[in-house]
């Protein structure tokens, strides 16, 4: 008769789990067993949960920036934003939208420009996308090896490494059989492949061709939530910096997954943080208090970002 498992257990087999479908987004189960030494049908329910319960999300896939693949974005003050929130919900061209507070109350990402109503804070083409692997540490190390990042960071020793790539003036090869793939897979790479190929009369050679040129097409992406996503809420920063790869360094200590994008010379993190780390509970600022804010604060007083970050 096997033992239950612990949460702490469970928790253990996830994060292997994450790392195995970071590295192979469509691994076999039974391979997932082999890992986790364990059986298939134990290993089916330990991928289950950890999807159901929110540790992994994805893995997921993104078009390149390729100038005919491009996504444009807006950030809007809209007067009333509930409004407009309905109204975007029937264009077809949009990708996503959703309603925001911060610097901004819309969000809104199109497959082409669009009508906008409201003030347009920023908008434009965006950058591919790059996501961190999150690293196996608790929230106090990450947040402290932040900080000691952020006291030591000169820019005389700043080397750039190119996280964020973008593709404006290059043609990707996409017909419609891969715009059909992409859309089937675009929030769950590990989909049943039976489906599409019955629905869409579309053949193994093109379906296993698209999944092998992905690399090129696409950036995909598998994000791990060590806490679970529902203890974690939605924070996504606005930062204009010369050293945009010291800020991804920096933000890819966090062990919950994050990711990047550029518009125009403003970059964009996209994170799931505990309230507490993102707080700033006093505007006389604590030396010793290191929330995101205040390390983002003290990065701003050395020098590498240009303009006071914003966050929504």
């Amino acid at each position: 008769m096997s033992m239950r498992l612990t949460l702490e257990q469970k928790r253990k087999q996830y994060r292997t789990i994450y790392g195995a479908i970071w590295e192979t987004p469509r691994i076999f189960v039974k391979d997932l067993a082999l890992l986790l030494d364990c059986t298939p049908t134990a290993a089916t329910n330990r991928l289950k949960e950890a999807y159901d319960c929110g540790y992994i999300v994805g893995p997921d896939i993104r078009k390149k920036s390729y100038s005919n693949l491009q996504e444009y974005m807006y950030f809007i003050n809209s007067r009333d934003p509930e409004l407009l929130y309905l109204e975007y919900k029937e264009y077809p061209s949009l990708v996503y939208h959703a309603k925001t507070l911060g610097f901004c109350n819309m969000w809104v990402i199109a497959e082409e420009k669009i009508d906008i109503k409201g003030e347009i804070v920023l908008e434009g083409h965006r950058s591919d996308y790059y996501t961190s692997y999150a690293p196996n540490q608790t929230w106090e190390t990450s947040i402290e090896i932040m900080r000691k990042k952020v006291d030591t960071f000169d820019t005389g020793n700043y080397t750039p490494i190119n996280y964020i790539r973008t593709h404006f003036g290059e043609i990707m090869d996409f017909r419609l059989d891969s715009e059909i793939l992409y859309r089937y897979f675009r929030q769950d790479m590990r989909r049943n492949l039976k489906p599409v190929m019955k629905n869409h009369q579309i053949s193994a050679e093109t379906l296993y061709g698209f999944l092998n040129n992905l690399q090129n097409t696409c950036t995909v992406a598998t994000h791990y939530y060590p806490d679970s996503l529902p203890m974690y809420d939605s924070y996504l920063f606005m930062i204009e910096t010369d050293y945009e790869d010291f800020i991804i360094n920096l933000f890819s200590e966090l062990p919950s997954s994050v990711s990047f994008f550029k518009i125009d010379d403003r970059l964009f993190v996209s994170a799931y943080i505990p309230w507490k780390y993102v707080r700033v509970s006093d505007l006389q600022i604590s030396a010793n208090e290191s929330t995101i804010p205040i390390l983002l604060i003290s990065l701003k007083r050395k020098g590498p970002m240009n303009q006071p970050f914003r966050f929504c």
